[in-house]
């Protein structure tokens, strides 16, 4: 499988959207496909930001510098965008 499917919950737009994810990136280069499709999804609504991070549910910051696939990221987790 080259992809996994996340679910976001962007706090800024109060909304859950799912997101694939190829696993062979960086997270950092992942978030920034996360705040695109958020851009999309929201018709705009959701301005991309220089300084956010994904958090697990209970409240661990996903390591922006890890590969998606080692980042502790796995097919159908939710996450938080903050």
């Amino acid at each position: 499988m080259n992809k996994i499917l996340i679910t976001v919950y962007a706090v800024t737009l109060n909304e859950e959207f799912d997101i694939f994810l190829p696993i062979s990136i960086k997270t950092q280069e992942a978030i920034d496909i996360v705040q695109d499709s958020l851009c999309e999804l929201s018709n705009n609504n959701y301005q991309k930001k220089e300084d956010v991070n994904l958090y697990t549910s209970d409240g661990f910051v996903i390591n922006k510098n890890n590969i998606v696939k080692y980042s502790g990221l796995k097919n159908g987790i939710k996450v938080l965008l903050y």
